[in-house]
């Protein structure tokens, strides 16, 4: 009976973290929603156009890109540089022909440790 009570009790626990995290991370979409004004737009347009010119800077056509050096040498993430990837493939800058997979790390990289509740 007892065991049962902390079972409960921890699931609630953790369901209550879900929660927070879920609300935080509403809130800040809201936030970010509210810069999405045409300037803003327009400066983000900008700093992707830049990041591409980074990306595929020096690199051969056609060729490989080593996604975890890439990100790693221009100070993004894989999955950001994942997406100018995407970007530059959706605007005719380059043809994205193979994607490469390996073993994940079994956690979702793009939510960042304040959100895991590390």
């Amino acid at each position: 009976m007892n065991e049962n009570k902390l079972d409960q009790k921890t699931v609630a626990e953790e369901c209550a973290k879900v929660a927070a995290r879920l609300v935080e991370s509403v809130s800040r979409t809201a936030q970010l929603s509210s810069l999405a004004t045409p300037q803003m737009q327009e400066m983000f347009g900008e700093w992707i156009e830049i990041i591409g010119r980074q990306v595929i800077r020096g690199q051969e056509l056609p060729g490989r890109v080593d996604v975890a050096h890439t990100a790693k040498e221009i100070g993004i993430s894989r999955s950001t540089l994942l997406g100018v990837l995407l970007y530059l493939h959706r605007q005719g800058s380059i043809s994205i022909t193979d994607v490469g997979v390996g073993k994940g790390s079994d956690c979702n990289e793009d939510i960042c440790s304040c959100m895991k509740g590390e």
